[in-house]
């Protein structure tokens, strides 16, 4: 079987780095101050290649992520007369190698999704973060 370049690398060094963002722009309809919002995930792990001959169920699982993701109909890997030459990856990370950020300050888990500021009453107010400035700064004493 032949290998890729990537397989390659990945062997040798299996650390990857993985960022996930979204936009929301309003450029019309200004928002406390913005015209845009975001939401951003950074996750720092290493890859695992998955044998579906140790690891079915995992196996399975990426490979239907796989087809979904192309859009594809699944051909169910039970349907097939041999195991197709995939390389299916898991990625694991520690939760300490997972960061986020956001435009909009977020509280609580209500406000992760975007905000819908077409169907909000208009708000030119900024938004007032002191009390997170000041959380930020006591867990910095803490730790410092």
């Amino acid at each position: 079987m032949k290998i890729g370049k990537k397989i390659n690398l990945l062997q040798k060094d299996a650390r990857v780095c993985l960022e996930f963002s979204a936009f929301n722009d309003f450029p019309d309809r200004p928002y406390k101050g913005h015209r845009h919002d975001y939401r951003s995930v950074i996750a720092k792990g290493r890859l695992k290649l998955v044998d579906a001959n140790e690891d079915l169920e995992t196996f399975k699982r990426g490979y239907d992520l796989l087809y979904l993701c192309n859009g594809r109909p699944i051909t169910p890997l039970e349907s097939r007369k041999v195991m197709p030459n995939l390389y299916i990856g898991k990625i694991e990370c520690d939760w300490n190698d997972v960061s986020a950020k956001s435009e909009f300050p977020l509280r609580t888990i209500e406000d992760v999704p975007f905000v819908d500021v077409y169907e909000m009453e208009e708000d030119t107010t900024s938004f007032d973060i002191k009390d997170l400035i000041v959380a930020a700064k006591a867990r910095q004493k803490k730790t410092g």
